[in-house]
């Protein structure tokens, strides 16, 4: 999946840069060896694990917070709305943890060459040239 992601980013932003997908694994494969078609991983576990802590961890936060709000009666009566509140709350949050890594991730891909070699680089290289605006 990786292979795939790397060459379809980079053909989104320069449809003229490869004819194919095995072209564009190619190409990369030389120009950048086998790395450079794995380009963009360590940001990607990384706001994956983020994402998903924070999506498991914040709905029974939240299952909890709504259920006090509305009383146990209530809870129970309308527990599949409850849930789907929780989660829709969760998920909201866990995006938000998962964009900054996004960012670094897609910058990495499509970028020739690379915005960054590692997943700290390009952290520390938005960090100091925008700033958390640049996330």
């Amino acid at each position: 999946m990786l292979f795939r992601v790397q060459v379809k980013c980079r053909r989104q932003v320069d449809p003229t840069l490869y004819k194919s997908n095995a072209e564009g694994f190619a190409k990369i494969y030389r120009a950048e060896g086998i790395r450079g078609n794995f380009t963009g991983w360590g940001p990607t576990l990384v706001g994956y694990s983020f994402q998903g802590a924070g999506k498991y961890g914040f709905y029974e936060i939240f299952k909890k917070k709504y259920a006090d709000i509305v009383g146990e009666e209530t809870a129970h009566k309308y527990r599949t709305t409850l849930y789907l509140t929780a989660s829709a709350s969760a998920e909201f949050i866990a995006d938000i943890f998962l964009c900054p890594w996004e960012a670094i991730k897609v910058r990495m891909q499509t970028t020739i060459p690379p915005f960054a070699k590692g997943t700290l680089e390009g952290w520390n290289k938005i960090q100091s040239t925008e700033g958390m605006a640049g996330y």
